[in-house]
């Protein structure tokens, strides 16, 4: 493509007064700068001709210089381009410098983001009969900053509408973004969401909600507190780790390091995740001690009927005995051997129905009763081993609803249980076995108190002692059957047991049952 012709050199600020060769010179020199010009440059007359284009120009227009020369502007590019910008040549015509960019569709080049400078043209004269046109295509350029804002757009579409929290700390220790799930489950207020905040802003709301860590003293300054967090978090290894929040929530919170130091956090809400895991657990271990009542239930099914048939043997024969004997001095004694018999039948079948957990029966009990039927036995067999037996039952105790016999035989395992314990305590100066049976009326239950002064329960065991097959005895001394039982029919009559440490030495285990509405 031949070079474009210049205007002419007296109508060129710098050409010489008598456009002489200096004036050729600059017009060359000028003409080659232009043409070396990333930009699109024209000279338009005020008659809407071109009187000068440089060849980034006449590449685009896709015609020749000489073609281009003395064609009127609507004929190069067309009615709507140039109604477009005739206007804006008109205030360079009138001395104005006018700076526009936008979008604009070319007959030739299609869409286009171009920027236009429109600058007045004079002449020696002093006269406005041209403008300079300058033409940046910022086509690229604009696309990809539309492409990234429309990422940024989808990217913050994401981030507000996911429950999980995002932000972004520069290595300035300042917010660069904060989702409002973030915002949400650390109770911030929407004002620090916005960039540029301070992390020690995010820091000082939590301090002043007393929000401390473990190991930070509530009597260090608060700046002094900040500042060591900022430090902790902008140096945080990248990785997983999680806090438990005042309200119980436990928040994961994941960090990666960008190469300029720039931290991406996540936070995800592990609280549901945690309890349901804690649910599957805790279904898991019902079903152990479902199998393991199961087991127990095929035990004493085996047992009951091995044992039923000499005990209908025993009943029977007390019962002549309780005849035969009736008005002589061995009556009483035969008459206990029958009603003992008699229970005997009642616990096998008690037993056997705890263990396959059925529900007991709905009766009006006087727990004052089925405590003494339950102390029968067991409290004469305490004091023969040495063991001090207390009680301690008011005479006025409100009635429950249940199964005597049940509640006999559970009072009868626990006092069995201390018996036990103390049996393996060794003697000590000055000290006796005790066993305290208490009773007392609450304002919703009645309370069975059983204490010991033995040995005790350590606590990491208060829980274990009550499952099934449990047992602190030396092997051969203990099945765990007992108080796994005992906790059976608590749970059966809508109450509960459990271990109280007594001061000094010793356990106690506590029923409450409750009282009828």
């Amino acid at each position: 493509m031949s070079s474009t012709p210049l205007p002419n050199p007296e109508a060129m600020p710098d050409a010489g007064p008598d456009g002489g060769p200096d004036a050729g010179a600059d017009v060359a020199l000028l003409r080659g700068v232009l043409d070396s010009a990333p930009a699109r440059v024209c000279v338009v007359s005020r008659d809407r001709r071109y009187i000068y284009v440089n060849r980034e120009f006449a590449e685009f227009a896709q015609r020749p210089v000489e073609e281009i020369l003395g064609m009127r502007t609507r004929d190069l590019v067309g009615e709507e381009v140039a109604g477009r910008l005739d206007p804006h040549g008109d205030r360079a015509l009138a001395g104005d410098v006018v700076n526009i960019e936008g979008w604009i569709d070319y007959r030739r080049n299609g869409r286009r983001f171009i920027a236009w400078t429109f600058t007045p043209f004079r002449t020696v004269a002093g006269r406005r009969d041209a403008f300079i046109l300058f033409m940046r295509d910022l086509t690229d350029q604009k696309l990809r900053e539309e492409e990234a804002e429309a990422n940024r757009t989808q990217l913050r579409a994401i981030l507000e509408g996911i429950a999980d929290g995002v932000n972004i700390v520069g290595p300035d220790a300042r917010l660069v973004l904060a989702n409002p799930g973030f915002l949400r489950m650390y109770g911030f207020p929407p004002q620090l969401g916005a960039p540029g905040t301070p992390l020690a802003d995010f820091i000082r709301h939590r301090l002043r909600r007393a929000e401390l860590r473990p190991e930070e003293d509530p009597c260090e300054p608060e700046e002094a507190l900040v500042l060591r967090r900022v430090a902790d978090i902008m140096t945080r290894p990248p990785g997983r780790l999680e806090e438990t929040r005042p309200d119980g929530t436990v928040i994961e919170l994941r960090t990666e390091r960008l190469p300029d130091g720039t931290l991406v956090n996540t936070y995800s809400d592990l609280t549901l995740r945690r309890d349901a895991e804690r649910a599957r657990r805790a279904s898991r271990d019902a079903l152990r001690r479902n199998e393991r009542l199961s087991a127990i239930a095929s035990l004493l099914a085996g047992v009951a009927h091995e044992i039923n048939n000499p005990l209908a043997v025993v009943a029977a024969q007390s019962l002549l005995l309780a005849e035969e004997a009736e008005g002589t001095p061995l009556a009483e004694r035969a008459e206990k051997v029958r009603r003992a018999a008699e229970r005997c039948g009642r616990i096998v079948a008690s037993l056997l129905a705890s263990a396959r957990q059925k529900p007991p029966k709905r009766e009006k009990v006087d727990l004052r009763a089925a405590v003494a039927t339950g102390l029968d036995l067991t409290a004469e067999v305490a004091r023969e081993a040495g063991i001090e037996f207390a009680t301690d039952i008011p005479p006025d105790l409100p009635g429950i609803r249940g199964d005597a016999d049940q509640l006999a035989h559970l009072v009868g395992n626990l006092v069995g249980n201390a018996r036990a314990a103390l049996a393996g305590t060794a003697p000590q100066p000055g000290w006796r076995p005790r066993i305290l049976v208490r009773l007392r009326a609450m304002s919703d239950a009645v309370e069975l108190r059983v204490a010991d002064n033995g040995p005790g329960i350590p606590p990491e065991l208060r829980e274990r002692v009550f499952d099934p097959f449990f047992t602190t005895k030396p092997d051969g001394e203990g099945t765990g059957v007992g108080l796994s039982l005992c906790r059976t029919i608590a749970k059966a009559h809508g109450g509960s047991i459990c271990v109280e440490e007594i001061p000094g030495g010793g356990a106690a285990l506590v029923v409450r049952l409750p009282r009828p509405a």
